[in-house]
Protein backbone atom coordinates (compact mmCIF):
# COMPACT_ATOMS: atom_id res chain seq x y z
CA UNK A 1 0.00 0.00 0.00
CA UNK A 2 1.08 3.56 -0.43
CA UNK A 3 0.38 6.11 1.85
CA UNK A 4 -1.23 9.14 0.32
CA UNK A 5 -1.90 13.02 1.31
CA UNK A 6 -4.88 14.39 1.75
CA UNK A 7 -4.98 17.98 1.17
CA UNK A 8 -4.59 19.81 -1.78
CA UNK A 9 -1.08 21.22 -2.57
CA UNK A 10 -0.08 24.25 -4.57
CA UNK A 11 1.05 28.04 -5.21
CA UNK A 12 -1.54 29.76 -3.18
CA UNK A 13 0.61 30.86 -0.79
CA UNK A 14 3.80 31.25 -2.88
CA UNK A 15 5.25 34.52 -3.77
CA UNK A 16 3.85 36.35 -7.51
CA UNK A 17 5.60 38.88 -9.49
CA UNK A 18 3.31 41.82 -10.69
CA UNK A 19 2.90 41.84 -14.43
CA UNK A 20 3.76 44.80 -16.47
CA UNK A 21 0.79 46.89 -17.59
CA UNK A 22 0.84 45.89 -21.04
CA UNK A 23 0.66 42.32 -20.37
CA UNK A 24 -2.54 42.61 -17.92
CA UNK A 25 -4.15 44.49 -21.13
CA UNK A 26 -3.61 41.47 -23.45
CA UNK A 27 -4.07 39.06 -20.31
CA UNK A 28 -7.68 40.59 -20.09
CA UNK A 29 -8.15 40.22 -23.99
CA UNK A 30 -7.01 36.56 -23.56
CA UNK A 31 -9.53 36.22 -20.42
CA UNK A 32 -12.23 37.41 -22.00
CA UNK A 33 -12.00 35.26 -24.78
CA UNK A 34 -11.53 32.50 -22.48
CA UNK A 35 -14.84 33.34 -20.58
CA UNK A 36 -16.81 33.05 -23.62
CA UNK A 37 -15.06 29.93 -24.75
CA UNK A 38 -16.36 28.48 -21.36
CA UNK A 39 -19.73 29.30 -22.10
CA UNK A 40 -19.79 26.73 -25.08
CA UNK A 41 -17.16 24.48 -24.16
CA UNK A 42 -18.37 23.52 -20.34
CA UNK A 43 -15.15 25.65 -18.77
CA UNK A 44 -11.60 25.90 -18.84
CA UNK A 45 -9.63 22.47 -17.26
CA UNK A 46 -13.04 20.45 -17.28
CA UNK A 47 -13.13 16.77 -17.50
CA UNK A 48 -15.99 16.48 -20.11
CA UNK A 49 -16.50 12.96 -20.40
CA UNK A 50 -15.75 12.01 -17.07
CA UNK A 51 -18.63 10.88 -14.91
CA UNK A 52 -18.52 10.17 -11.14
CA UNK A 53 -20.96 7.69 -9.47
CA UNK A 54 -21.35 7.90 -5.54
CA UNK A 55 -22.50 5.42 -3.31
CA UNK A 56 -23.95 5.89 0.12
CA UNK A 57 -23.55 3.32 2.21
CA UNK A 58 -25.05 4.61 5.91
CA UNK A 59 -23.53 2.98 9.07
CA UNK A 60 -20.64 0.81 6.88
CA UNK A 61 -17.33 -0.09 9.02
CA UNK A 62 -14.10 -1.16 7.63
CA UNK A 63 -13.60 -3.11 11.14
CA UNK A 64 -16.88 -5.68 10.05
CA UNK A 65 -16.33 -5.04 6.43
CA UNK A 66 -12.25 -6.54 6.03
CA UNK A 67 -12.62 -9.52 8.03
CA UNK A 68 -16.22 -10.55 5.35
CA UNK A 69 -13.57 -9.10 2.20
CA UNK A 70 -10.38 -11.49 3.63
CA UNK A 71 -13.14 -14.51 3.83
CA UNK A 72 -14.14 -13.14 0.03
CA UNK A 73 -17.95 -12.75 0.80
CA UNK A 74 -17.64 -9.13 -0.12
CA UNK A 75 -16.28 -8.86 -3.51
CA UNK A 76 -17.80 -5.86 -4.92
CA UNK A 77 -16.40 -3.87 -2.88
CA UNK A 78 -12.93 -5.97 -3.03
CA UNK A 79 -13.15 -5.19 -6.38
CA UNK A 80 -13.49 -1.23 -5.86
CA UNK A 81 -10.18 -1.47 -3.66
CA UNK A 82 -7.82 -3.45 -5.84
CA UNK A 83 -8.54 -1.53 -8.53
CA UNK A 84 -8.76 1.67 -6.60
CA UNK A 85 -7.71 3.66 -3.05
CA UNK A 86 -9.14 2.99 0.45
CA UNK A 87 -9.05 5.47 3.86
CA UNK A 88 -10.74 5.38 6.40
CA UNK A 89 -13.09 8.13 6.27
CA UNK A 90 -13.55 10.77 9.36
CA UNK A 91 -16.75 12.14 10.50
CA UNK A 92 -18.31 14.82 11.99
CA UNK A 93 -17.28 15.75 15.42
CA UNK A 94 -18.45 15.71 18.00
CA UNK A 95 -20.63 12.83 16.52
CA UNK A 96 -23.71 14.09 14.57
CA UNK A 97 -26.37 12.58 12.92
CA UNK A 98 -27.09 11.23 9.76
CA UNK A 99 -28.95 13.94 8.07
CA UNK A 100 -26.11 15.60 9.13
CA UNK A 101 -23.52 14.37 7.75
CA UNK A 102 -25.20 13.24 4.51
CA UNK A 103 -25.76 17.19 3.75
CA UNK A 104 -22.21 17.54 4.41
CA UNK A 105 -20.74 14.87 1.81
CA UNK A 106 -22.92 16.64 -0.33
CA UNK A 107 -22.20 20.31 0.02
CA UNK A 108 -18.65 20.40 1.10
CA UNK A 109 -20.02 22.45 4.56
CA UNK A 110 -20.59 21.97 7.56
CA UNK A 111 -23.71 22.41 9.89
CA UNK A 112 -23.45 26.02 10.48
CA UNK A 113 -23.24 26.39 6.76
CA UNK A 114 -25.54 23.95 4.99
CA UNK A 115 -28.50 24.19 7.82
CA UNK A 116 -29.28 20.37 8.46
CA UNK A 117 -28.30 19.90 12.28
CA UNK A 118 -30.23 17.30 12.84
CA UNK A 119 -33.25 15.12 12.24
CA UNK A 120 -35.86 17.76 13.82
CA UNK A 121 -35.90 21.31 13.71
CA UNK A 122 -35.39 22.24 17.15
CA UNK A 123 -37.28 20.22 20.03
CA UNK A 124 -38.60 16.20 18.93
CA UNK A 125 -42.15 17.55 18.30
CA UNK A 126 -41.11 20.33 15.81
CA UNK A 127 -41.46 19.41 11.91
CA UNK A 128 -38.45 17.14 10.47
CA UNK A 129 -36.08 19.26 8.78
CA UNK A 130 -36.15 18.54 5.19
CA UNK A 131 -34.71 20.01 1.68
CA UNK A 132 -36.41 23.17 2.41
CA UNK A 133 -33.58 23.63 5.46
CA UNK A 134 -30.58 23.39 3.23
CA UNK A 135 -28.74 26.59 2.84
CA UNK A 136 -26.04 25.60 0.93
CA UNK A 137 -25.60 24.68 -2.66
CA UNK A 138 -25.50 20.38 -3.22
CA UNK A 139 -23.01 19.37 -5.57
CA UNK A 140 -25.69 18.06 -7.81
CA UNK A 141 -26.70 21.84 -7.66
CA UNK A 142 -23.72 23.22 -8.93
CA UNK A 143 -22.77 20.65 -11.08
CA UNK A 144 -25.97 20.79 -13.17
CA UNK A 145 -25.35 24.93 -13.36
CA UNK A 146 -22.22 23.82 -15.41
CA UNK A 147 -23.33 22.10 -17.81
CA UNK A 148 -23.15 18.25 -16.31
CA UNK A 149 -26.39 16.08 -15.87
CA UNK A 150 -27.23 14.98 -12.58
CA UNK A 151 -29.11 12.07 -11.13
CA UNK A 152 -30.27 11.69 -7.24
CA UNK A 153 -31.73 8.60 -5.47
CA UNK A 154 -32.83 7.97 -1.99
CA UNK A 155 -30.40 10.96 -0.50
CA UNK A 156 -31.22 11.86 2.92
CA UNK A 157 -33.24 15.02 3.29
CA UNK A 158 -33.65 15.44 -0.56
CA UNK A 159 -37.57 15.71 -0.12
CA UNK A 160 -39.41 17.72 -1.08
CA UNK A 161 -37.23 17.21 -4.75
CA UNK A 162 -36.00 20.69 -5.91
CA UNK A 163 -35.55 21.39 -9.30
CA UNK A 164 -32.72 19.61 -11.13
CA UNK A 165 -30.50 19.44 -14.46
CA UNK A 166 -31.35 15.50 -14.75
CA UNK A 167 -33.69 13.97 -12.10
CA UNK A 168 -34.38 13.54 -8.53
CA UNK A 169 -35.91 10.67 -6.17
CA UNK A 170 -36.35 11.77 -2.73
CA UNK A 171 -35.57 9.84 0.32
CA UNK A 172 -39.33 9.56 1.42
CA UNK A 173 -40.16 7.20 -2.29
CA UNK A 174 -39.78 4.06 -0.18
CA UNK A 175 -42.83 4.99 2.28
CA UNK A 176 -45.15 2.47 0.41
CA UNK A 177 -48.97 3.26 0.62
CA UNK A 178 -49.50 -0.55 0.80
CA UNK A 179 -48.17 -0.37 4.10
CA UNK A 180 -50.76 1.98 5.67
CA UNK A 181 -48.24 5.39 4.49
CA UNK A 182 -50.08 7.92 3.22
CA UNK A 183 -48.73 8.96 -0.26
CA UNK A 184 -47.51 12.72 -0.39
CA UNK A 185 -46.15 15.21 -3.36
CA UNK A 186 -42.85 16.33 -4.53
CA UNK A 187 -41.29 12.60 -4.26
CA UNK A 188 -39.34 13.10 -7.36
CA UNK A 189 -38.33 15.94 -10.14
CA UNK A 190 -39.70 15.73 -12.34
CA UNK A 191 -43.10 15.39 -10.64
CA UNK A 192 -44.11 12.97 -13.67
CA UNK A 193 -41.30 10.47 -12.41
CA UNK A 194 -43.31 9.20 -9.69
CA UNK A 195 -46.20 7.51 -11.68
CA UNK A 196 -42.96 5.90 -13.59
CA UNK A 197 -40.95 4.58 -10.35
CA UNK A 198 -44.23 3.54 -7.74
CA UNK A 199 -44.27 0.01 -9.79
CA UNK A 200 -40.72 -0.62 -8.96
CA UNK A 201 -41.47 0.17 -4.92
CA UNK A 202 -41.19 -2.77 -2.64
CA UNK A 203 -43.63 -2.93 -0.02
CA UNK A 204 -42.89 -4.72 3.82
CA UNK A 205 -45.85 -6.49 3.21
CA UNK A 206 -45.10 -8.00 0.03
CA UNK A 207 -41.01 -8.99 2.01
CA UNK A 208 -41.77 -12.66 2.31
CA UNK A 209 -40.12 -14.68 5.05
CA UNK A 210 -38.13 -16.26 2.53
CA UNK A 211 -37.26 -12.50 1.32
CA UNK A 212 -34.99 -12.40 4.98
CA UNK A 213 -34.26 -16.23 5.45
CA UNK A 214 -30.63 -15.94 4.48
CA UNK A 215 -30.09 -12.90 6.83
CA UNK A 216 -31.63 -15.07 10.40
CA UNK A 217 -30.24 -17.97 12.20
CA UNK A 218 -32.17 -21.68 13.48
CA UNK A 219 -35.46 -21.82 13.53
CA UNK A 220 -37.50 -19.90 16.08
CA UNK A 221 -38.33 -16.94 14.04
CA UNK A 222 -40.41 -18.67 11.50
CA UNK A 223 -43.01 -19.11 14.52
CA UNK A 224 -45.32 -16.24 12.62
CA UNK A 225 -46.75 -13.17 14.19
CA UNK A 226 -47.10 -15.37 17.93
CA UNK A 227 -43.04 -15.58 18.09
CA UNK A 228 -40.86 -14.13 20.57
CA UNK A 229 -39.35 -12.70 17.30
CA UNK A 230 -41.49 -10.81 15.27
CA UNK A 231 -41.07 -7.78 16.12
CA UNK A 232 -37.32 -8.20 14.81
CA UNK A 233 -38.59 -9.91 11.71
CA UNK A 234 -40.65 -7.17 10.91
CA UNK A 235 -37.88 -4.62 10.85
CA UNK A 236 -35.94 -6.67 8.75
CA UNK A 237 -39.21 -6.98 6.39
CA UNK A 238 -38.85 -2.78 6.53
CA UNK A 239 -35.46 -2.49 5.81
CA UNK A 240 -34.78 -4.86 3.21
CA UNK A 241 -37.88 -3.33 1.19
CA UNK A 242 -36.89 0.16 1.48
CA UNK A 243 -32.88 -1.03 -0.30
CA UNK A 244 -34.40 -3.07 -2.47
CA UNK A 245 -36.84 -0.24 -3.57
CA UNK A 246 -33.68 1.99 -4.09
CA UNK A 247 -32.08 -0.12 -5.69
CA UNK A 248 -34.95 -0.74 -8.21
CA UNK A 249 -35.19 2.23 -9.28
CA UNK A 250 -31.83 3.02 -9.50
CA UNK A 251 -31.29 0.08 -12.21
CA UNK A 252 -34.43 1.05 -13.75
CA UNK A 253 -33.32 4.97 -14.29
CA UNK A 254 -29.37 4.25 -15.12
CA UNK A 255 -30.62 1.06 -17.99
CA UNK A 256 -33.62 3.18 -19.75
CA UNK A 257 -31.67 6.58 -19.90
CA UNK A 258 -28.38 7.55 -20.15
CA UNK A 259 -26.23 7.40 -17.99
CA UNK A 260 -26.00 11.20 -15.84
CA UNK A 261 -21.97 12.90 -15.38
CA UNK A 262 -23.03 12.31 -11.39
CA UNK A 263 -24.87 9.84 -10.19
CA UNK A 264 -25.58 9.85 -6.40
CA UNK A 265 -28.01 6.77 -4.48
CA UNK A 266 -27.79 5.95 -0.98
CA UNK A 267 -28.87 2.94 0.87
CA UNK A 268 -30.00 3.06 4.73
CA UNK A 269 -30.34 -0.15 5.58
CA UNK A 270 -26.93 -1.57 7.07
CA UNK A 271 -27.74 1.25 9.45
CA UNK A 272 -30.82 0.30 10.48
CA UNK A 273 -29.84 -3.21 11.20
CA UNK A 274 -26.89 -1.93 13.07
CA UNK A 275 -29.34 -0.36 15.45
CA UNK A 276 -31.28 -2.78 16.28
CA UNK A 277 -29.26 -6.20 16.18
CA UNK A 278 -26.27 -4.85 17.56
CA UNK A 279 -27.31 -6.61 20.77
CA UNK A 280 -27.60 -10.15 19.10
CA UNK A 281 -24.37 -9.97 17.48
CA UNK A 282 -22.69 -8.95 20.56
CA UNK A 283 -24.95 -9.21 24.04
CA UNK A 284 -21.45 -9.15 26.32
CA UNK A 285 -21.73 -5.05 25.01
CA UNK A 286 -25.56 -4.75 26.12
CA UNK A 287 -25.95 -5.79 29.49
CA UNK A 288 -29.73 -5.77 28.90
CA UNK A 289 -30.89 -9.23 29.72
CA UNK A 290 -32.64 -10.60 26.35
CA UNK A 291 -34.43 -13.93 25.97
CA UNK A 292 -31.75 -16.23 23.85
CA UNK A 293 -34.21 -17.29 21.15
CA UNK A 294 -33.83 -13.57 19.74
CA UNK A 295 -30.11 -13.28 20.30
CA UNK A 296 -29.87 -16.62 18.53
CA UNK A 297 -32.27 -15.43 15.70
CA UNK A 298 -30.64 -12.34 15.24
CA UNK A 299 -26.88 -13.16 15.78
CA UNK A 300 -25.69 -13.08 12.35
CA UNK A 301 -28.24 -10.24 11.04
CA UNK A 302 -25.16 -6.78 10.85
CA UNK A 303 -22.41 -9.59 9.11
CA UNK A 304 -25.02 -10.91 6.79
CA UNK A 305 -26.69 -7.92 5.75
CA UNK A 306 -23.26 -6.34 5.05
CA UNK A 307 -23.13 -9.27 2.10
CA UNK A 308 -26.46 -8.18 1.11
CA UNK A 309 -25.02 -4.21 0.77
CA UNK A 310 -21.96 -5.87 -1.13
CA UNK A 311 -24.84 -6.87 -3.60
CA UNK A 312 -26.83 -3.53 -3.88
CA UNK A 313 -22.74 -1.70 -4.81
CA UNK A 314 -22.57 -4.89 -7.25
CA UNK A 315 -25.47 -4.36 -8.84
CA UNK A 316 -24.91 -0.63 -9.01
CA UNK A 317 -21.59 -1.32 -10.38
CA UNK A 318 -23.23 -3.55 -13.24
CA UNK A 319 -25.72 -1.09 -14.40
CA UNK A 320 -23.17 2.21 -14.82
CA UNK A 321 -20.39 2.73 -17.68
CA UNK A 322 -17.12 0.32 -16.63
CA UNK A 323 -15.62 3.76 -16.85
CA UNK A 324 -17.15 5.92 -14.29
CA UNK A 325 -15.33 7.28 -10.98
CA UNK A 326 -17.09 5.15 -8.28
CA UNK A 327 -16.83 6.47 -5.02
CA UNK A 328 -18.37 4.29 -1.85
CA UNK A 329 -18.35 5.89 1.21
CA UNK A 330 -20.25 5.90 4.50
CA UNK A 331 -21.17 8.63 6.96
CA UNK A 332 -19.86 7.47 10.18
CA UNK A 333 -18.94 3.75 11.26
CA UNK A 334 -20.46 1.64 14.26
CA UNK A 335 -19.08 0.56 17.42
CA UNK A 336 -22.12 -0.60 20.01
CA UNK A 337 -23.93 1.32 22.99
CA UNK A 338 -21.89 3.72 24.74
CA UNK A 339 -21.24 2.36 28.34
CA UNK A 340 -22.32 5.49 30.74
CA UNK A 341 -22.43 5.71 34.83
CA UNK A 342 -26.14 6.63 33.70
CA UNK A 343 -26.20 3.43 32.08
CA UNK A 344 -26.58 2.35 28.18
CA UNK A 345 -26.41 5.31 25.45
CA UNK A 346 -27.86 3.91 22.40
CA UNK A 347 -29.02 6.26 19.37
CA UNK A 348 -26.17 8.14 17.87
CA UNK A 349 -24.10 7.08 20.92
CA UNK A 350 -23.56 3.98 18.95
CA UNK A 351 -21.40 5.59 16.23
CA UNK A 352 -18.29 5.44 15.63
CA UNK A 353 -16.20 8.20 14.53
CA UNK A 354 -14.66 6.72 11.31
CA UNK A 355 -16.62 5.28 8.24
CA UNK A 356 -15.02 4.53 5.17
CA UNK A 357 -14.23 5.84 1.88
CA UNK A 358 -13.37 3.37 -1.68
CA UNK A 359 -12.25 4.65 -4.99
CA UNK A 360 -11.73 3.35 -8.03
CA UNK A 361 -12.16 4.81 -11.65
CA UNK A 362 -10.29 6.94 -14.45
CA UNK A 363 -7.80 9.73 -12.79
CA UNK A 364 -8.15 7.05 -9.26
CA UNK A 365 -4.62 5.98 -7.99
CA UNK A 366 -4.42 2.07 -7.70
CA UNK A 367 -3.44 0.36 -4.18
CA UNK A 368 -3.09 3.93 -2.55
CA UNK A 369 -4.27 4.13 1.51
CA UNK A 370 -5.36 7.49 1.53
CA UNK A 371 -4.87 9.67 5.45
CA UNK A 372 -6.80 12.09 7.28
CA UNK A 373 -10.15 11.75 4.60
CA UNK A 374 -13.10 13.47 6.04
CA UNK A 375 -16.36 13.44 4.84
CA UNK A 376 -16.08 17.08 4.19
CA UNK A 377 -13.66 16.54 1.15
CA UNK A 378 -15.60 14.88 -0.76
CA UNK A 379 -17.25 17.63 -2.28
CA UNK A 380 -14.61 19.22 -3.26
CA UNK A 381 -12.85 16.06 -4.55
CA UNK A 382 -15.53 15.52 -6.80
CA UNK A 383 -15.60 19.05 -7.95
CA UNK A 384 -11.73 18.70 -8.66
CA UNK A 385 -11.97 14.95 -10.56
CA UNK A 386 -14.58 16.82 -13.09
CA UNK A 387 -12.34 19.73 -13.53
CA UNK A 388 -15.02 22.38 -12.10
CA UNK A 389 -13.59 24.92 -9.50
CA UNK A 390 -13.67 23.74 -5.37
CA UNK A 391 -15.36 27.02 -3.98
CA UNK A 392 -13.11 28.75 -1.22
CA UNK A 393 -15.88 28.65 1.39
CA UNK A 394 -16.32 24.68 1.32
CA UNK A 395 -14.71 23.50 4.77
CA UNK A 396 -13.19 20.23 2.76
CA UNK A 397 -9.96 19.85 1.36
CA UNK A 398 -9.07 18.37 -2.37
CA UNK A 399 -8.01 14.96 -1.38
CA UNK A 400 -5.13 14.71 -3.76
CA UNK A 401 -3.79 11.46 -2.47
CA UNK A 402 -6.94 10.03 -4.20
CA UNK A 403 -5.97 11.21 -7.31
CA UNK A 404 -3.17 10.39 -10.05
CA UNK A 405 -0.70 13.12 -10.46
CA UNK A 406 -1.22 12.57 -14.39
CA UNK A 407 -5.07 13.56 -14.14
CA UNK A 408 -3.84 16.26 -11.79
CA UNK A 409 -1.82 18.03 -14.58
CA UNK A 410 -4.14 17.42 -16.89
CA UNK A 411 -6.77 19.15 -14.75
CA UNK A 412 -5.13 21.23 -12.20
CA UNK A 413 -7.30 22.94 -9.14
CA UNK A 414 -8.76 25.79 -9.67
CA UNK A 415 -11.03 27.70 -7.22
CA UNK A 416 -14.18 29.94 -6.91
CA UNK A 417 -15.02 32.09 -4.18
CA UNK A 418 -18.74 30.56 -3.94
CA UNK A 419 -20.86 28.55 -5.34
CA UNK A 420 -24.04 30.44 -3.32
CA UNK A 421 -26.23 32.70 -4.24
CA UNK A 422 -29.40 34.85 -2.38
CA UNK A 423 -31.88 32.52 -4.36
CA UNK A 424 -31.81 28.70 -5.39
CA UNK A 425 -33.73 27.18 -7.84
CA UNK A 426 -37.04 25.53 -6.86
CA UNK A 427 -36.25 26.86 -3.10
CA UNK A 428 -39.15 28.26 -0.70
CA UNK A 429 -38.49 29.37 2.71
CA UNK A 430 -41.60 27.96 4.36
CA UNK A 431 -41.30 25.33 6.43
CA UNK A 432 -43.37 21.89 5.11
CA UNK A 433 -44.64 19.05 6.91
CA UNK A 434 -46.24 16.02 5.27
CA UNK A 435 -48.73 13.02 6.94
CA UNK A 436 -45.33 11.11 6.80
CA UNK A 437 -43.58 13.22 9.80
CA UNK A 438 -45.39 11.05 12.66
CA UNK A 439 -44.32 8.00 11.32
CA UNK A 440 -40.74 8.72 10.48
CA UNK A 441 -40.64 10.50 13.75
CA UNK A 442 -41.71 6.82 15.55
CA UNK A 443 -39.10 5.21 13.58
CA UNK A 444 -36.71 7.42 14.88
CA UNK A 445 -37.95 7.51 18.49
CA UNK A 446 -37.30 3.45 18.19
CA UNK A 447 -33.50 4.14 16.89
CA UNK A 448 -32.93 6.44 20.28
CA UNK A 449 -32.20 9.66 17.66
CA UNK A 450 -35.07 11.57 19.11
CA UNK A 451 -37.26 11.00 22.31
Amino acid sequence: MVPANRHATGAAGTPRRVPSRAFRAGATVFLLSAALATLFVGGCGTAPDTKVVIIGIDGMDWSLADPLIEQGKMPNLARVLSEGTRAELRSLMPLQKSPTIWTTIATGKGPRKHGIGDFVAGTDEQPLLNSNGWRARSIWDILGESGRTVGVMGWLVTWPAQEVDGYCVTDRIVYAPEDGFTNIPHLTYPAELEEELAPLRVSSAATTMDDVADLMTGDVWKGGEEAITWAGVQSLRGVCASDQSILAMSEHLLESREQPDFYAVYFLGLDRCCHRFWGPMRPYTVDIKTDERINEAFQNVIPRYYERVDSLIGDVLDSIDENSIVIVCSDHGFRGPLRTKEGLKLGISMHRELGILAAMGPGIRRGATLANANVLDLTPTILALLGEPVGRDMDGFVLTGLIEEGHLADHPITYVDTYERANRRGQSEEPIESALDDAIREELRSLGYIE
